[in-house]
């Protein structure tokens, strides 16, 4: 090996690590002022940037759904396809998400964010041009079905890179005593980012006229390239990388009392290499395991009615709406579609009230808060069902059948977003270390996109089978009500678990 091709291996080693790893702490050489000021700035900037990011990645993965009708036409996808790419995708993105966790903890922010967003959007386009590469090169189903599942996969890999790198900057610039409260505002995000999405595809279809399809998901890319590019100026790591002290230092807070055991324990966790971290606090931690099975019930329920709701709205098995072409996506029906997004309107408040729900009515507990949503959410099918089926008694009565859509809706929205949050977010972090804290959400969202996948899967065996056999979805909405009842019983054993001191003040 040469001396100048080792050198230009040390130059590409040390330029992947200025981009990509984690940035080394420098020492805190400013004054209380200039200190105080940083962190203002920087955390309005993080934090916005963050939720713009995360509700533009949605935007290239929400419209999935809108866009079915045209691609069932176009390109013969079915409600069993639907489902089988949807599942595939979201075991995708639960391993990535508890893997990119795992590296996100030792990886910059600032660079691993921003391109993650234009990578998912960037994969997640190439489904626009499906109709044309299925015209010309692919003919037989399972080509077709094989180029979705990659290209939808891929974009799903990156997608779950998101959320660690988020949860990360969360953790680092906020203090423990308003951590909850700020990560709630931030996981709004999720909600805004579906509601633009059903509202905006069918729009944006029609304004492009017979390049609507292909609209439908260049627009997002597009939009992903200005964010991204504006969020490599907008972010940066932790406030150490910055010659700031830690958050905590910063707020004058301090942690619980520590007991003589916990003290010696906390020292010697010191000595501890990450992944002995990440063994004891996760991959050990049985309360970890009972958080990430009550995940996975919750995203069954959580990305049932999003995913498939549209198609459950749109009358007579979905055909009364379907686009008989690209240039039949006006005949998307836009009531349909908005009616599924009051699930992100309202869960938008379930997401932002979750902490405060937990926190006064349950004086800190988070597993009552999560059991009375989940119990309460799994009777809200029986609402859909009245709403959606023509067999129902109020079907004929336009008036009281949208009454108890947008209620059922509305109910199934805000009470499965609380423990959403509360659950994958602030419970899986509080039941481990800082040191783990991206990992230890990621893996509770590994158990809780296998539920999305899962569910997906038999969301889609089930409508086939629902319709032809009763010409409705109640098979549909009696599973997702069976699994969110099995969520809240599991939130039981959790009843009187409270934050690990390390998150206690």
């Amino acid at each position: 090996m040469t001396d100048t091709y080792k050198g230009k291996l040390t130059l590409k080693k040390n330029l992947w690590k200025r981009i990509f790893s984690e940035p080394d702490e420098k020492p805190v050489t400013k004054s209380k002022n200039e200190i105080k000021n940083d962190y203002i700035f920087w955390r309005k900037s993080i934090i916005l940037t963050s939720y713009v990011a995360y509700v533009v990645a949605y935007l290239g993965r929400k419209n999935f759904s809108i866009a079915m009708p045209a691609m069932n036409e176009q390109i013969g996808i079915s409600s069993t396809d639907k489902g089988i790419i949807l599942a595939i995708a979201s075991i995708i993105y639960g391993i990535g998400k508890f893997l990119n966790g795992s590296l996100a903890d030792r990886s910059n922010v600032r660079a691993g964010l921003p391109i993650n967003l234009i990578l998912a959007c960037a994969f997640s386009s190439s489904l626009a041009f499906a109709p044309w590469v299925c015209k010309n090169w692919l003919s037989d189903h399972n080509s077709i079905m094989i180029y979705m599942c990659v290209f939808w996969g891929i974009s799903n890999w990156f997608q779950s890179a998101l959320f660690p790198y988020c949860a990360k900057s969360l953790i680092r610039w906020f203090p423990n005593s308003t951590r909850a409260t700020n990560w709630a505002r931030w996981s709004t995000a999720h909600e805004v980012g579906s509601f633009l999405a059903l509202n905006s595809s069918a729009y944006v279809a029609n304004a492009f006229g017979k390049f609507g399809f292909e609209a439908m998901f260049m627009v997002p890319f597009a939009i992903s390239l200005v964010v991204g590019t504006i969020g490599f100026f907008s972010l940066r790591d932790r406030p150490e990388s910055l010659g700031l002290p830690d958050v905590e230092e910063i707020c004058g807070t301090k942690l619980a009392s520590l007991t003589a055991k916990e003290k010696k324990e906390k020292d010697e966790e010191a000595k501890f290499t990450y992944f002995q971290i990440l063994k004891k606090y996760i991959l050990k931690n049985k309360v970890m395991w009972n958080l990430a099975f009550i995940y996975f019930c919750v995203y069954v329920f959580r990305t049932g009615p999003v995913d498939w709701m549209f198609e459950i709205l749109t009358g007579d098995a979905g055909k009364a709406t379907k686009a008989k072409s690209l240039e039949g996506l006006q005949n998307i029906d836009q009531s349909a579609a908005f009616q599924t997004s009051i699930l992100c309107i309202v869960g938008a408040l379930g997401t932002y009230f979750a902490p405060l729900i937990s926190e006064k009515l349950f004086k800190g507990r988070r597993a009552p808060a999560n059991f009375w949503c989940l119990f309460i959410g799994a009777f809200s099918v029986i609402g859909m069902w009245l709403g959606s089926s023509h067999y129902s008694p109020i079907y004929s009565n336009s008036l009281l059948r949208n009454l108890v859509i947008y209620s059922s809706l509305g109910i199934a929205g805000f009470t499965v977003c609380v423990p959403q949050v509360l659950v994958g977010g602030i419970c899986a972090v509080e039941s481990s270390s800082k040191r783990v804290a991206s990992a230890a959400s990621g893996f509770a969202g590994l158990l809780g996109y296998f539920g999305a996948a899962f569910g997906s899967t038999v969301n889609g065996a089930l409508t086939e089978i629902s319709k032809a056999k009763y010409n409705d979805a109640r098979l549909v909405l009696i599973y997702w009500g069976a699994i969110t009842l099995l969520g809240a019983m599991l939130c039981l054993p959790l009843w009187n678990v409270k934050a690990n001191k390390e998150y206690s003040h």
